[in-house]
C-alpha cells in the first residue's frame, strides 16, 4: 500500500486533514463533505465496508453510523488519531495490510479508496486495487476518488501546494485521466467499470456559506459537472 519515497508518518501531522474537516466552515471543509458524501451515496447499504487508505479516519467515522467499517492506513500515527477520535465496536482502524486480510480469508461487501492511488506509482497502484478486489465478497463494489488531471484540478493543485503547510509536490506521483484510471481497474481484474467526475466549482462556492456549497453541488451533479469534476470517481465490481 505503499512506494516509500514521501514519508507520511513524519510530514503529515495526525489528524491534520480532520482537523480541516472540524472546522466545520470554508472551502477545504466544504470539498471533504461533499467528496465523502458522494462516495457514501454510490455503497448502497453494505453490511461491512473496508477504506484503504483512510487517514484520521474521517470518512468511517462521519458518514457510516450504520455499517461495520474497518479503515487501514499505514501511518501509525493516522491510525492512532482515528482510534482515539472515532474508533468504536463497529468502527476499528489498523495499519495492517490488504493482503494480510486476505490472507486471514476476510471479505467486505464494499471497499473505498479515497484520494489514495494517485500517491502510488501505477504498478503498486494495479496491484493495491487487485488486492482490494480480492477482498470483496462476491458482487461487492469498489468506490475509487483521485484527482482529475483533465480538468482544473492541477491549477487547484497549485493553489494548495502555494498556501498550504501540507503540499502535494511530492505525494501526487501518478496523474489520473480517465482512461488511465479504466486501465488500471481492467488489470486489475474488475468489472461492470463506470467512470464519471465529482466534485466541481461547488466547495469554492463556500465563501457564500455552506448552503451555497450544496445547492451548487446539487446543480453541478444534475448535470455530471459537463464530464469536468475536479474528480475522477469510479465504481467496479468484483
Amino acid at each position: 500500500m505503499e512506494d516509500a519515497v514521501y514519508d507520511y508518518e513524519k510530514e503529515i501531522p495526525a489528524g491534520f486533514y480532520d482537523a480541516v474537516y472540524r472546522q466545520k466552515v470554508g472551502v477545504r471543509f466544504s470539498w471533504h463533505d461533499l467528496k465523502f458524501r458522494t462516495v457514501a451515496a454510490e455503497l448502497g447499504t453494505p453490511r461491512r465496508l473496508l477504506d484503504i487508505g483512510c487517514g484520521p479516519g474521517t470518512f468511517i467515522g462521519n458518514y457510516l453510523p450504520d455499517v461495520e467499517a474497518l479503515g487501514l492506513d499505514i501511518s501509525a500515527a493516522q491510525i492512532d488519531y482515528a482510534t482515539r477520535t472515532y474508533g468504536t465496536a463497529t468502527h476499528r482502524f489498523s495499519t495492517r495490510s490488504p493482503a494480510s486480510l486476505s490472507e486471514a480469508g476476510e471479505r467486505f461487501d464494499a471497499v473505498t479508496v479515497i484520494e489514495l492511488i494517485e500517491h502510488l506509482s501505477p504498478d503498486t497502484a494495479v496491484r493495491l486495487l487487485s488486492e482490494a478486489r480480492g477482498l470483496l465478497a462476491p458482487g461487492g463494489i469498489l468506490v475509487v476518488t483521485t484527482p482529475n488531471y483533465r480538468s482544473l484540478w492541477p491549477l487547484i493543485e497549485l493553489g494548495v501546494n502555494a498556501v498550504s503547510p501540507v503540499t502535494y509536490v511530492e505525494q501526487h506521483i501518478n496523474k489520473y485521466r480517465r482512461s488511465l484510471l479504466g486501465g488500471h481497474l481492467a488489470a486489475a481484474g474488475y468489472r461492470d467499470v463506470s467512470i464519471g467526475t465529482a466534485v466541481g466549482l461547488a466547495p469554492f462556492a463556500a465563501v457564500f456559506g455552506l448552503g451555497a456549497a450544496k445547492a451548487l453541488h446539487g446543480l453541478e451533479a444534475r448535470l455530471k459537472h459537463l464530464g469536468a469534476g475536479n474528480l475522477l470517481l469510479a465504481t467496479a465490481r468484483s
